[in-house]
């Protein structure tokens, strides 16, 4: 029996074969009448026209003979009214409802829906490539749909920086257009009246943009938030068209779910200013109270803050929080940074207070060891001669714990002469330190604090290399090229 199917599906191969490629009319004619019957002797010729295709390396990079692919697609694409979706040819009345691979094993002319898209997109007859694309741009098929879904997930999700894909002077990391206009792919998503759908699953993040670029926002809400907020936040940070950089802003306004709005808060925590104007626009606040001082000070809600941080504790506050995606070092560097811009006198005085107050509460303490790292990042600004920083420093008291090399540093660019000079009475032991570990700091600091302080620079002159050093300046044969590196070109 099964010699016998064989036998049968290798005869329509080849009345097909003789039906396409040698014009026999009489094969056509029965290859049309076994189309017509329906069933089981229609599911033959669908499949053999698979395998003419197939054997032919459609879409099989430089192996496809589109000379022997063409006549299978111009027949698939003949009108056939019993199809139950758009358009009504061939190609949809038979087609699977998605667009998975066909299993492994033994091929039976299963149709590879996927290679249906490429074709449109990259087929060499530039008339079936284009038959292809308004089909694609009008069809309701599923399998269809998905297969554009499928190739829209890849060029959404935020990738490298392509190149001529935004206007001149941008830089995208989204691949669906070419210098600023819809490329082939997305004039066939854009007229296509059956996209947006629904997403199956809430975490199929990539499909949130195909919403955004057709103004479906009431779509948004079947995405998972906690995936949707960055998403949005990672779209607005590069180059789209600013409609749909508007849409992101009006998503990220009305987050229903406290993990969005969570998400929000802790970019903002971290600097992002969309995500600070998203926070202040939509009264975001983090789910922790312990974050809710930090936040509303360095987003700069200063009525708010006073109200939740009356003793200029803010940083102590935080300490408690225990928040794993906050980065400590980034909080404390930013609020060091917005006491460098006008704040009123009394919110600068708490945040100011609360710099100074980062000793060991006890050492028990389970906020002990945020304290420790906030330390370190304000001893980190000092070393770099940040104002604010110096000051804190200074006024607490506060000194390396893990490092002493770092030490004598800190004491002179702090300006601490008077324990410098009981550490290095000779001034010999920081040049030594420098010497070492030079690398670590930077030297135009200790010029400037040396000028300042009118005592001589302690950094180390260079010692001259000996005639016979190789030389280790840079030139362009010894160092490999960096040539399109971090940048690809658009696909189109």
């Amino acid at each position: 029996m099964a010699f016998g199917r064989w036998r049968r599906k290798k005869r329509v191969q080849d009345v097909l074969g003789a039906a396409l490629y040698e014009r026999d009319r009489w094969a056509r004619e029965r290859i049309d009448r076994w189309w017509a019957a329906g069933g089981a002797e229609r599911d033959e010729v669908w499949r053999g026209a698979w395998f003419l295709l197939i054997d032919a390396g459609f879409r099989f990079g430089n192996h496809e003979r589109p000379k022997r692919v063409a006549p299978v697609l111009e027949f698939l694409l003949e009108a056939d009214p019993t199809s139950p979706y758009q358009p009504q040819v061939r190609l949809t009345a038979c087609l699977p409802q998605t667009a998975v691979d066909p299993p492994d094993g033994v091929y039976t002319g299963d149709p590879k829906v996927r290679e249906l898209v490429d074709a449109a997109l990259g087929f060499p007859d530039q008339e079936l490539r284009q038959r292809l694309a308004d089909l694609l741009s009008v069809t309701d098929q599923p399998g269809l749909l998905d297969a554009l879904e499928i190739e829209f997930r890849w060029r959404a999700r935020p990738g490298p920086t392509y190149v001529d894909v935004a206007p001149p002077g941008h830089e995208t990391r989204c691949c669906l257009w070419f210098g600023g206009e819809p490329n082939s792919f997305l004039e066939i998503i854009n007229a296509n009246p059956n996209l947006p759908r629904r997403p199956a699953e809430p975490d199929d993040i990539d499909l949130a943009l195909l919403a955004l670029l057709k103004d479906r926002l009431d779509l948004l809400p079947a995405f998972d938030e906690r995936a949707l907020a960055p998403r949005l936040l990672e779209y607005l940070g590069t180059w789209l068209p600013e409609q749909v950089h508007e849409r992101c802003r009006r998503a990220l306004n009305v987050l229903s779910s406290r993990e969005g709005a969570a998400v929000v808060c802790v970019r903002a925590l971290h600097g992002d200013p969309e995500a600070i104007a998203a926070a202040r626009d939509a009264g975001y606040r983090p789910a922790n109270p312990a974050l809710v001082p930090v936040f509303l000070l360095l987003t700069r809600q200063f009525a708010a803050y006073r109200e939740a941080d009356p003793d200029g504790r803010v940083l102590q506050l935080a300490c408690s929080a225990g928040e794993p995606r906050i980065k400590v070092d980034v909080v404390v560097r930013r609020v060091l940074a917005i006491l460098s811009t006008d704040l009123p006198d009394d919110v600068a005085a708490a945040a100011r207070r609360s710099l100074r107050d980062l000793g060991p509460a006890d050492d028990s303490s389970v906020d002990d060891l945020e304290r420790r790292w906030m330390r370190r990042a304000i001893l980190d600004r000092a070393l770099n001669l940040k104002r604010e920083a110096v000051a804190a420093v200074v006024d607490a008291g506060y000194l390396p714990e893990d490092d002493e090399q770092d030490l004598l540093p800190l004491l002179f660019l702090t300006g601490q002469f008077e324990r410098y000079d009981r550490e290095d009475p000779d001034g010999t032991k920081l040049p030594a330190v420098l010497a070492e570990d030079g690398y670590r700091y930077k030297h135009k600091h200790f010029r400037v604090v040396a000028k300042r302080a009118g005592r001589p620079d302690p950094w180390p002159p260079e010692e001259p290399s000996s005639p016979g050093e190789r030389s280790s300046t840079w030139h362009p044969t010894t160092w490999p090229s960096s040539f399109g590196a971090g940048s690809v070109g658009p696909f189109i």
